[in-house]
């Protein structure tokens, strides 16, 4: 009798809890001044998969960069944790082969810089290109009759039609290849010379771009320091223009066309410089047997767990759109594309979380404004991952926590406790996402998804996000075992 007393008084407790929880989050959001027709919140606990707070929950909403958190962790299930991006460059004959894989983080900068020369000196893309041809020196080759770059893993589909193209100049929306490189942008650090701006230090040294320089040097403490670039869709003119008054600290970035074929015309200059000269530079063709030779200069390779963590730590579109196309490959075998990518992704997630879930998969990324997700299946979906379980455990610990990557600036004024909180923001234009985990000392943990449509008033909508999750640690943490 009394141990059925305990029992029922426990389930009493716990629905008093979650209706509580549900009318403070009504009252967090109406206090905000946002209704149902904006704002949709989702509250469910991971271990016995209950949804303990739900306001429009069910309405399929744009999640912005939120989409990166199916990509990601679609691929960390179909690539696994020990997966590993592999770019080879083969000998067969007296042709080169570039064995492209995809990699979204083959020469990435940020990622270099993490490397360093013998005397201390930080890697860089430049220097990839020149380790390369150092080796092909070494070999003993001379002269080479064809570079080839194999870049069919992927598609050629390089941007997603609803991306907007008046902004594909800009880092965020640089093509997507089956060989990527330095992020597929030419980066710029402008600095006053004389009455004039240089603009020479410029990385990587990409082929058949022609600059434009109309910078002005601006007074140091009077002018403010603006720069724009510019570069016409199937264009190779980047244009540079505005004020400089001191040096450029952050690298200005804007995205190259045709990646994979001026990866290797690049390669093909840097081994020019050492005296071996390239008869021709070309993509392979349909035709072309699979890549093979032997390899003559070391394979360059990025971890899955780098890409994942490039992806959602620092939002980066293009880590995503690459995941997306190389699950595609995996699965298919076929180059990688878009409509394998969302097909996969698609009967993955509603296997999981049901079909009427709201979910339509337009790219990778969530640059799109046709990606729409229900924060009820945005949770369920994030409960169907277990940390204890490797592949899961990619995913899951490639977020951020507040105070770093993209919620750097995020939680400031909140009381999170021991409270462990791991999600990814996601911002357009009237929409603001902030969806992941909540962890408490105990173990529990609850996956929440808020998402915020059709808005100007973004940071009224951050500050609820904050509010609701300090809100769901406080009340179903602070009085764990």
């Amino acid at each position: 009798m009394h141990a059925r007393l305990s029992i029922l008084t426990a389930l009493l407790l716990v629905g008093t809890a979650v209706a509580d929880l549900q009318e403070r989050v009504h009252t967090l959001v109406k206090e905000a001044g946002f209704t149902s027709r904006e704002v949709s919140v989702a509250i469910r606990e991971c271990g016995s998969d209950t949804l303990v707070c739900g306001i429009a929950a069910s309405m399929p909403r744009t999640p912005a960069s939120n989409e990166k958190l199916l990509t990601s962790s679609v691929a960390a299930r179909v690539l696994g944790s020990d997966f590993q991006f592999e770019s080879r460059l083969l000998r067969r004959g007296n042709d080169l082969v570039v064995d492209a894989d995809g990699d979204p983080g083959f020469g990435d900068d940020a990622l270099l810089a993490e490397m360093q020369w013998p005397d201390g000196r930080p890697m860089n893309s430049t220097d990839l290109l020149d380790i390369w041809a150092g080796w092909v020196k070494a070999s003993g080759m001379t002269s080479v009759d064809s570079l080839i770059v194999d870049d069919r893993v992927f598609d050629r589909e390089y941007i997603p039609d609803e991306w907007p193209r008046e902004q594909l100049h800009m880092r965020y929306c640089a093509p997507i290849s089956g060989l990527n490189f330095s992020c597929n942008t030419m980066c710029f650090r402008p600095v006053p010379a004389g009455t004039r701006v240089d603009a020479s230090d410029s990385w990587p040294p990409w082929p058949g771009i022609r600059i434009v320089n109309t910078m002005k040097r601006g007074v140091k403490g009077r002018d403010k320091h603006t720069i724009r670039a510019d570069r016409r869709v199937g264009e190779d003119v980047i244009s540079l223009s505005g004020t400089v008054p001191v040096p450029t600290t952050s690298p200005i970035e804007i995205t190259i066309e045709e990646p994979a074929l001026k990866f290797g015309q690049m390669l093909a200059d840097r081994l020019h410089l050492l005296g071996i000269d390239v008869q021709t530079v070309r993509l392979t063709k349909p035709t072309d047997p699979p890549a093979a030779g032997t390899p003559i200069a070391p394979s360059i390779v990025t971890p899955l767990s780098t890409v994942l963590r490039r992806c959602n730590h620092d939002s980066y579109n293009l880590y995503a759109e690459s995941l997306l196309k190389r699950l595609a490959h995996e699965t298919t075998r076929r180059p990688g594309s878009y409509a394998d990518g969302r097909r996969i992704m698609t009967s993955m997630i509603e296997r999981a979380v049901g079909k009427e879930s709201g979910l339509h998969i337009a790219d990778g990324s969530g640059m799109s404004r046709l990606n729409s997700i229900s924060a009820r299946a945005m949770t369920a979906w994030l409960c169907t991952f277990d940390p204890a379980n490797d592949d899961d455990a990619a995913f899951i610990d490639s977020l951020p926590t507040p105070g770093e990557g993209t919620l750097k600036n995020r939680f400031k004024s909140s009381n999170l406790g021991n409270t462990r909180v791991l999600a990814k923001s996601g911002y357009l234009r009237r929409v603001c996402a902030l969806s992941g985990y909540i962890r408490c000392p105990s173990g529990r943990r609850f996956a929440f998804s808020i998402l915020v449509n059709d808005t100007n008033r973004i940071r009224p909508a951050k500050r609820l996000q904050e509010q609701i999750v300090a809100l769901v640690a406080s009340s179903q943490c602070d009085h764990d075992p």
